[in-house]
């Protein structure tokens, strides 16, 4: 059952005035002891899967916790598929530099769901993409001297791929991970199937623009058929080695403006390619399913961006629609939130096909946004980053050799010492075991709340009621936090900066004879930036179930109290705010739309300036694709990305006195590389008060601090963020006696 409005009344605490509160009453009586519930915990190798003391659960009475997790098992979400890598050619070519025992324990640490990470889910390469180690590129029907075209496939060959111990990889994670599944991707079609003539990428410049690129070499429209056919024959080739690959997807990042492997399609062939690929599978005997885009969100849909591809026009087609079972997206660009709108938009299943983000808070949030599954690209290089054939370069006659010599990916989830021939892993592979080692295809993930004081969480079920919770603590110290399922609860601690799993039977209310929970009407609010505002909600039920209120999803300096229905806000951005509120029993739900304003205020010394508070920028596109970034990382879940030299932000501040104040500058840098003065703090007479250099923090979702000192007057003023170099993202910045 959903609503639009629900029942509330307005606090305004930071005018002093009380205009009404409703309540829910505690109910009396003493908890009985209920199921058990075990969990482990990762903070890194020296804690990875480490056991937790056994809690149970209780008849929930609010007890006293650091964070509270409401889960409403009322909704069911998406299925899990998997987390996992890519078997990319430079992948394997390094994991084939180790000695055989050594790549044995590698494969294992990554892939055995007792033993290691429990990875389970793989993405294939269909012919070489653009991370290889050997040159020169290849499809699989290169054809001899003499021969132009090959409608009956005749040259189609896998040698490559079993050259370069492609498939002694996969049979290797089988070993260990028999449950392990596999999906493909193609970069392009043969050369002869394009109008060039040409595997790898071709750009031109787009008519009256120097700056912006389109990629030539398109699908030729007789031979999309062929293409379909040539899936085809990889998956039976594939086959007859003993590995099924349960999904292709249509094409890698469709129409790319790129000079190694790729290919342009368009809407329309896309639509064709994807009925022909379905009828061929479907003549073979095969059950693969087919997933559409493979591409950026914003190229899916993105109604603010000039540029976007806005792929989601292919299910215009009754046709296409029903050929495809899900899409696939890549984080490059965009607000991941356009996997959320496509799930629900569509009904498709989504799936995070290709990503370089190592943050397993990433993982939480993306299932969080409905991502059956998350694949890792390229994720094994050597001790200097590997030999790798991937350039940012629109250069048609770029030089390979040099491309290879001078490319590099460091710090990627596994390191290969190619001298020692051992290996080294990240310690986010001990966090991301906590999802894989425990999930299955038997689960489906159930709606839960929002991040409550540091703790993230995601919650799965299967049909038996066996619950699965993860539950991220992104605080420096333990917290314990509360769950709560259908009037019952348990109490737990997780450990500092760690990501622990709980799993317990759930005692999970019939829908049926259930009267639903109701929300009464709430009116508008209005709220001032940095003041606190509170908003009551009250709800009843006719049954008499205990309730909880939740959230999915909450703005930066919005809190929510599960069992009151109380409303804070402290809200750090200015503007319009819809927030959705939900009461549950446990097999129902109501839901409202608490709606807004919070008028603008400079921000006073000691508060948190959120790098999207901006008031005045340049050098970005406001609503466009690669401005303001959800990441789950950064504080209120967004920061500010892709910064170049000469953009700026402008900050608005309340001053109380003049003084010198420190600056704490939260940022993420990972070029692998120290970013001297790559950022100047200026007055609003454009006056320069101090420079800061970006330390290389080893990841674009990994912050750290740099502080500097400011003189300040007294009063209102503007404060600007000045790049004078890029490559960095911008949590916060803080000023502080």
């Amino acid at each position: 059952m959903r609503r639009s409005l629900s029942a509330a009344v307005v606090v305004a605490l930071a005018a002093g005035s009380v205009l009404a509160a409703a309540g829910l009453p505690a109910t009396a009586g003493r908890p009985d002891r209920g199921a058990a519930v075990t969990g482990t915990y990762s903070s890194g190798a020296d804690q990875a899967w480490q056991p937790l003391p056994t809690t149970h659960v209780t008849r929930d009475d609010g007890g006293a916790a650091d964070a509270t997790v409401v889960v409403d098992p009322s909704t069911l979400r998406q299925k899990y598929t998997g987390i996992g890598f890519s078997l990319d050619e430079t992948s394997v070519s390094n994991l084939w530099k180790l000695t055989p025992a050594e790549r044995d324990r590698a494969i294992r640490l990554l892939v055995d769901p007792r033993k290691g990470a429990g990875f389970d889910r793989f993405r294939l390469t269909i012919g070489s993409p653009d991370l290889i180690e050997h040159l020169p590129f290849w499809s699989y029907n290169e054809l001899p001297a003499g021969v132009s075209e090959d409608f009956g496939l005749k040259h189609f060959s896998i040698k490559r791929d079993v050259d370069a111990h492609i498939i002694d990889t996969i049979k290797l994670i089988q070993r260990y991970n028999p449950r392990a599944t596999f999906f493909a991707s193609a970069w392009s079609a043969p050369a002869w199937m394009k109008t060039n003539n040409r595997f790898t990428g071709e750009v031109a410049l787009n008519p009256g623009s120097t700056t912006s690129y389109h990629q030539v070499g398109k699908l030729r429209d007789d031979c999309i058929d062929v293409f379909a056919q040539y899936y085809v024959k990889y998956l039976q080739a594939y086959a007859r080695y003993g590995v099924k690959v349960d999904a292709l997807t249509l094409l890698n990042e469709p129409g790319i403006d790129v000079v190694y492997p790729a290919m342009d399609i368009s809407v329309e062939q896309q639509q064709k390619l994807a009925v022909a690929i379905k009828r061929e599978v479907r003549r073979a005997g095969l059950r693969t399913e087919l997933y559409v885009h493979d591409f950026n969100f914003y190229d899916w849909r993105d109604p603010n961006s000039t540029e976007t591809k806005n792929y989601h026009r292919i299910f215009d087609d009754p046709a296409t629609r029903k050929a495809s079972d899900a899409i696939a997206f890549h984080p490059y660009w965009g607000d991941p939130t356009v996997m959320r709108d496509a799930y629900e938009q569509t009904g498709k299943p989504v799936h995070m096909t290709e990503t370089s983000d190592l943050n397993p808070a990433t993982i939480l949030n993306y299932f969080r946004l409905d991502a059956s599954s998350y694949v890792m690209w390229a994720q094994t290089t050597d001790q200097d980053g590997g030999t790798l054939h991937w350039t940012s370069a629109r250069d048609n006659d770029i030089d390979w050799e040099e491309v290879g010599r001078t490319t590099k990916w460091p710090n990627r989830l596994v390191k290969v010492d190619t001298t020692a021939r051992t290996f080294t892993v990240r310690d986010e592979l001990y966090a991301m075991g906590q999802f894989a080692r425990y999930l299955g295809p038997e689960h489906t993930r159930v709606e839960s709340s929002a991040t409550s004081n540091g703790v993230s969480n995601v919650v799965y079920r299967d049909r038996g009621d066996d619950f699965v919770a993860i539950l991220g603590n992104s605080n420096p110290t333990p917290t314990t936090v509360r769950v709560v399922l259908a009037g019952k609860s348990f109490t737990t601690t997780v450990p500092a900066n760690s990501f622990a799993t709980y799993r317990w039977k759930g005692d999970v209310p019939s829908e049926h004879h259930n009267r639903a929970p109701v929300l009464k009407d709430v009116p508008e609010v209005v709220a001032d930036q940095y003041a606190t505002t509170q908003v009551q909600l009250s709800a009843t039920d006719r049954d008499r179930d205990r309730l909880a209120f939740y959230a999915k999803d909450l703005p930066a300096g919005v809190s929510l109290d599960a069992r009151s229905g109380l409303v804070t806000l402290r809200p750090a951005t200015a503007g319009k705010q819809d927030v959705k509120i939900r009461v549950t029993d446990g097999a129902a739900y109501d839901e409202v739309t608490l709606r807004i304003t919070v008028n603008a205020k400079g921000t006073p010394i000691g508060e948190k300036v959120e790098a999207e508070a901006y008031v005045a920028q340049q050098g970005w596109t406001d609503g466009g694709a690669n401005f303001v970034e959800t990441n789950p990382s950064a504080s209120g879940g967004k920061n500010v990305g892709w910064t170049a030299a000469g953009n700026w932000l402008r900050y608005r501040l309340d001053v109380a006195q003049a003084a010198t104040y420190q600056v704490e500058f939260r940022a993420a840098n990972g070029t692998g590389a120290v970013a001297p003065d790559a950022v100047s703090l200026r007055d609003a007479s454009g006056a320069v008060l101090a420079k800061l250099s970006i330390p290389d923090t080893g990841g674009w979702a990994t912050y750290q601090s740099v502080t500097a000192q400011i003189t300040l007057p007294a009063g209102e003023q503007d404060l600007t963020v000045y790049c004078e170099s890029g490559g960095f993202n911008v949590d916060y910045l803080r000023l502080t006696a």
